[in-house]
């Protein structure tokens, strides 16, 4: 007689696979943040398929997250907006019960993609400015004396230990691997995030306090290249690139700054 084991062994594995796909998704989402995925991660708990219609009440919630319920209700209006949560009828106490859709993974995987892609040319002109301010360190003779002379700190009863600090991190200075695109550039590339550079159909969104928010979707396609067109102006950008942005834009999850990070400084005009 045949063993079904296996069989339920390999939907089990499927649909631990789906909720895991389904919490990098939202832990990457660029639109959700940390307490959005503790909801979902609540209502998982509850599920014994994708197919399911879990419904958990306030209460439950407060306890399975430690969050208020003012947030707990903000976020999962949230999850609804960025459709992870769907509403399918509620209970006989009149808890909502939801169903659950990985409804933003290749949105998700798309920003991840360029992301990376980004923070690994950021990281290798770093190291570029830090292999050259060492070459015009140590090139330089004065540089060199400073070096060399003996500190008064230095020796075997000293309070301090003697180093060399000329290309060393400040003790204050953040773990690079934390510094996202937007902050490692800020000062670097904010042309894009000017009001003159972008259409009038959406530049009331560039204002400062706003440099990081999603620039409004285009109602249309013919929309989508008119920002485009301005977004990418003077930069020589990649098909593969300006689709990938596109997909951002018309996703709403495109900001200025991500945009500006990713396509890098303008081409100066040649005089």
């Amino acid at each position: 007689m045949a063993k079904k084991r296996p069989q339920k062994d390999e939907r089990k594995a499927s649909f631990t696979t789906w909720k895991l796909n389904l919490e990098n998704t939202v832990s990457a989402d660029p639109l959700a943040d940390g307490a959005c995925l503790q909801i979902v991660r609540a209502y998982l708990d509850f599920m014994g398929s994708p197919d399911a219609r879990p419904y958990r009440s306030l209460i439950d919630l407060q306890v399975a997250t430690s969050l208020s319920e003012n947030t707990i209700i903000n976020k999962r209006r949230k999850l609804e907006a960025l459709k992870y949560f769907e509403a399918d009828g509620k209970t006989g106490d009149g808890a909502t019960r939801y169903k659950i859709i990985n409804a933003r993974e290749n949105i998700v995987l798309d920003h991840q993609t360029i992301s990376r892609e980004t923070l690994l040319r950021l990281d290798a002109e770093k190291k570029e400015k830090t292999r050259l301010k060492r070459k015009i360190s140590c090139s330089s003779p004065s540089n060199i004396e400073v070096q060399m002379s003996p500190s008064d700190f230095a020796g075997l009863n000293a309070f301090e230990p003697l180093k060399d600090c000329g290309d060393s991190p400040s003790d204050f200075e953040g773990n690079y691997v934390y510094n996202t695109v937007e902050s490692y550039s800020s000062e670097e590339r904010e042309e894009l995030i000017s009001p003159s550079s972008l259409s009038n159909s959406y530049s009331s969104t560039l204002s400062p306090d706003e440099a990081n928010m999603p620039l409004p979707v285009p109602e249309d396609d013919h929309e989508a290249n008119a920002m485009m067109d301005q977004i990418c102006e003077g930069r020589s950008v990649h098909p593969s690139v300006r689709n990938r942005l596109m997909s951002m834009l018309k996703a709403g999850v495109l900001t200025p700054r991500m945009a500006s990070n990713i396509l890098g400084p303008r081409q100066e005009a040649a005089a």
